[in-house]
């Protein structure tokens, strides 16, 4: 079936559902049919400031206090109802694609480092997990990432995010493209809840890293220890809205080590970097509880956020090195998709 068939097709939520506290209290405003964007965007960044266990996340939510109060992280939003999708995907491929771009407009410069597209309407909040859910969320991100013909499932896919320094020179840092959904409260990823309906988010932390020393906020060394420490805290930051605060993921240790050494390797209960985890967004039972042993991945890391070289063919060039490009290449994504394994030795 076509994606705004598929869409037409799910039904509105039911009076009575619940995805918690939080986000019920954001749906007032997202799902709100006369919700103007501005509406809808300072009413999710309450939100994020408060029940995104990533901390970028929440730093950026801070975005109109300042860049003080948001540490310098920022970025830039576009809105799709999920009518729109209905009506014409194509229209909204187009939009998205001059939304992108005017993102990295400003990325260039350093003023953003994230980016997200936001499909929302109550059909899509209600979407419960299973192989519609899956189909969906493919053919939204499709609508994104359009130089790749369509979107697989188990794939890790990551976003080109253009960088100027001081002297002029252009450079193109690798940043991660994750889903976040609505039906993901109380699932095997809990953690990726969002309101509204269905979020594609791209968010490139070298990127960020080296924005804050070209915006002279910090130096190199500050800007990576930073950026390496939110990385760091914002794993096992979960369970937010769940109630027995199980979260998704975890760290291996106890303890905290030095955000400047090795971070150490980390378990979730699935690929963090995979845009569309067949087995996740197709699985519909609650975890209330516990996880289940099946369902881990124990061998995730955040050691891409270095400063050790990365010569041309290190799967890490791009994600704080950055590639050195011509202007002719600045909305260029060069980066090539990666079938995921969960495996101690996948890096991409």
């Amino acid at each position: 079936m076509s994606l705004p068939g598929l869409i037409a097709g799910l039904r509105p939520l039911p009076d009575g559902a619940t995805f918690g506290a939080d986000i019920d209290e954001t749906h007032r405003v997202l799902l709100d049919p006369g919700a103007d964007p501005e509406s809808r965007t300072t009413a999710l960044n309450r939100w994020l400031a408060r029940s995104q266990p990533c901390l970028f996340g929440r730093l950026a939510a801070r975005q109109h206090l300042g860049v003080g109060a948001a540490k310098g992280l920022g970025y830039r939003i576009v809105w799709v109802h999920e009518d729109e999708v209905v009506a014409d995907p194509g229209t909204v491929a187009t939009r998205i694609r001059q939304a992108r771009r005017q993102w990295k407009d400003q990325a260039e410069y350093g003023e953003v480092s994230a980016f997200l597209v936001v499909f929302h309407g109550p059909r899509l909040a209600a979407a419960k997990p299973g192989p519609d859910l899956l189909d969906i969320c493919r053919g939204l991100a499709g609508l994104y990432l359009v130089e790749f013909g369509g979107i697989e499932a188990d794939v890790v896919y990551t976003e080109s995010v253009p960088l100027r320094d001081a002297a002029g020179r252009l450079a193109l840092y690798k940043a991660s493209t994750q889903l976040f959904y609505t039906g993901a409260h109380l699932m095997r990823n809990h953690d990726r809840r969002f309101p509204g309906g269905i979020a594609v988010v791209t968010n490139g932390p070298g990127h960020f890293a080296r924005s804050l020393v070209r915006r002279e906020l910090q130096d190199e060394p500050g800007a990576l220890r930073f950026t390496r420490e939110t990385a760091y805290r914002s794993v096992g930051n979960g369970g937010i809205g769940h109630p027995h605060r199980l979260g998704s993921s975890w760290h291996h240790h106890d303890g905290r080590p030095d955000p400047g050494a090795d971070l150490g390797r980390f378990s979730a209960t699935y690929q963090v970097d995979v845009l569309v985890q067949s087995d996740v967004v197709t699985d519909g039972r609650p975890r209330l509880d516990a996880h289940e042993d099946k369902d881990v991945w124990p061998d995730l890391h955040l050691e891409y956020i270095s400063d050790r070289a990365t010569p041309a063919g290190d799967p890490d060039l791009g994600w704080y090195n950055g590639l050195p490009v011509d202007d002719a290449a600045k909305y260029h994504n060069p980066w090539t998709p990666r079938r995921a394994e969960n495996s101690p030795d996948f890096n991409y």
